[in-house]
């Protein structure tokens, strides 16, 4: 294998390792980001006699905190996946 086709290899290679991480990330964040809606959620259950009380107000607040967490997530690994990226350039 030539040269430039190893340093293309390597290339792709680092691209794909790259995005299966993000998707990993991505992955746990969505679910940590449910995690604290469903949280959200049963917080109402228990100041409720029934489900059907629960204030759409109330569903909207838990999803809209569980969505802000899990983009917090993703930031928190997007400045992560950058210095990772840094560290190796600069290898």
């Amino acid at each position: 294998m030539s040269k430039e086709a190893e340093g293309m290899s390597k290339m792709f290679d680092e691209i794909k390792n790259g995005f299966l991480q993000f998707a990993n990330r991505y992955a746990k964040a969505v679910q940590s980001g449910a995690e604290v809606a469903g949280e959200h959620v049963v917080d109402s259950l228990e100041e409720l006699d029934r489900a059907a009380d629960i204030p759409a107000g109330k569903l909207f607040e838990a999803v809209k905190a569980g969505a802000l967490h899990a983009v917090e997530q993703m930031v928190i690994s997007g400045e992560e996946f950058v210095a990772q990226m840094k560290k190796n350039q600069n290898e």
